[in-house]
């Protein structure tokens, strides 16, 4: 199996911060055309969404409570506000988000009123009929 890594490295594999930044700015994109303000990429909602992206691919699922529940995932943000978009199947990014698009709560994720920063990830794992599993962190 070979991870894909934004932000970060794991011993397979490794994204440069430029594809992370990248789909931070299609997600920004997204959020001003909709007259919301942009998010900027932050490590640590990329370290959140590489844990659940590992966990779905380890266990082949599209689950939101792959690995721990969100709030217990989320914890150490403290009290800030946050939502995940989950997604697998999808071999681009701009695949991915535009299946969030056109789903009612993922955008309704997209598009958090007050939220600053966002993490993107992602596992490819050709064993899975799936074989590339995405997760998504927005907060304030």
């Amino acid at each position: 199996m070979r991870l894909t890594v934004l932000a970060g490295s794991l011993v397979l594999g490794w994204v440069t911060a430029a594809s992370a930044a990248d789909y931070a700015g299609a997600i920004s994109a997204y959020r001003r055309a909709h007259g919301m303000p942009a998010v900027k990429l932050d490590a640590k909602l990329n370290a959140m969404a590489l844990r659940q992206a590992q966990a779905m691919s380890a266990t082949g699922s599209v689950s939101h409570s792959a690995g721990a529940s969100f709030f217990t995932r989320i914890a150490p943000l403290k009290k800030q506000r946050a939502a995940e978009n989950i997604g697998a199947g999808f071999i681009s990014f701009a695949e991915m988000l535009k299946q969030w698009e056109n789903s009612a709560g993922h955008r309704e994720n997209l598009l958090m009123l007050g939220a600053k920063r966002v993490g993107v990830a992602y596992v490819d794992n050709p064993k899975s009929p799936y074989r590339k599993f995405w997760a998504m962190v927005i907060s304030d």
